[in-house]
């Protein structure tokens, strides 16, 4: 609100809880946070809580945009109560509503989070941004290469070893190293079933993967922080994946990127930067599956989209490597 050119403020303190431990649902959060630093008044102080394994690449990223300060989702108090006690004068907000609230499905995250930290809608696919803004760290491979994250944390976002072994192979026949990131280790806890708050595990095919293209690749499994991955990405020839927190990654960076998904869809997916949701970006999803895009298109329903409805995850077998091997040739490899 305005009034002689003056902007109300009932606190000048806000507390902004990005308690989603997933690293694609952080990086979403941020052009909402960054848009709010833009647009209120300088003497507001903004502070960001976020996992403790997350906090030195959030304090990078938000750095270009204007002071924040980062800390960990250790120092939030966990009643409303406490928080009100121990910052009596802050206002705060947070990155989610209910768990699995259906209407997050078809909307994009960005807008999501605009809505819940900050009350407000993005107006432009420039505001839509990924904080892409700080620079890289130093380039650890001396050599060009292609990044393939290969964890997921469920069976509708593995890449398949069938599928990514014929990738891997054109990518070494133009000379360049494909490289193999990921972790077996999830900080993330959900709901599962009956079961409350167990931590995701994360699997891959790798062991899946043929002799001869295992020894095609070098293998950075479980050796970099997230600051460390994010430089591995960003000075990639391309990196190559199906949707999860790495490739979110990988868009606070200039790099190509080979964007598969099944369960959702590009129009409500999209990795925004440069103004533009195509930006050195190509999308690919299963050939002829009338579920795919499930999350996107169903309607009316209460399922966990992270398991899928008919049982067999057909949309991983069904993308087709000549889809990832064309949008590479598109992104100029």
């Amino acid at each position: 609100m305005y009034r002689d050119n003056g902007q109300v403020i009932t606190h000048e303190d806000h507390r902004f809880i990005l308690h989603h431990a997933a690293l694609g649902d952080m990086i979403t959060s941020l052009p909402a946070i960054i848009h709010a630093r833009k647009t209120v008044v300088p003497q507001m102080k903004m502070t960001v809580y976020v996992p403790p394994w997350q906090v030195d690449l959030v304090k990078v990223l938000l750095d270009p945009y204007g002071h924040f300060d980062v800390g960990s989702l250790t120092e939030v108090p966990v009643s409303i109560a406490e928080r009100r006690r121990i910052w009596p004068n802050a206002s705060v907000s947070k990155n989610a509503a209910t768990h699995n609230t259906h209407t997050r499905n078809r909307v994009h995250m960005v807008d999501y989070a605009f809505a819940y930290l900050i009350d407000a809608k993005p107006e432009s696919m420039a505001q839509r941004n990924y904080p892409n803004a700080a620079p890289l760290g130093y380039q650890q491979l001396p050599y060009p290469y292609v990044v393939f994250p290969t964890g997921a944390t469920s069976d509708n976002k593995l890449f398949k070893a069938a599928v990514m072994a014929p990738v891997i192979r054109w990518v070494h026949s133009r000379g360049y190293v494909p490289v193999l990131v990921g972790t077996k280790m999830s900080h993330v806890r959900a709901e599962l079933g009956d079961k409350v708050s167990e931590p995701l595990v994360i699997r891959d095919e790798i062991d899946k993967l043929p002799a001869d293209v295992l020894t095609l690749c070098e293998d950075w499994r479980e050796k970099t922080t997230l600051l460390e991955l994010r430089d591995l990405l960003g000075h990639a020839k391309a990196v190559v994946g199906v949707d999860g927190g790495t490739l979110h990654l990988a868009g606070t960076t200039d790099v190509p990127i080979v964007y598969a998904m099944g369960t959702t869809l590009p129009k409500h997916r999209y990795i925004p930067r440069g103004g533009d949701h195509n930006h050195k970006i190509r999308y690919v999803v299963p050939r002829d599956l009338e579920c795919a895009g499930c999350q996107s298109n169903w309607q009316m329903t209460r399922l966990d989209f992270r398991f899928c409805a008919y049982g067999d995850n057909k949309c991983m077998e069904l993308l087709h490597p000549d889809d990832f091997i064309n949008g590479l040739k598109e992104l100029g490899l």
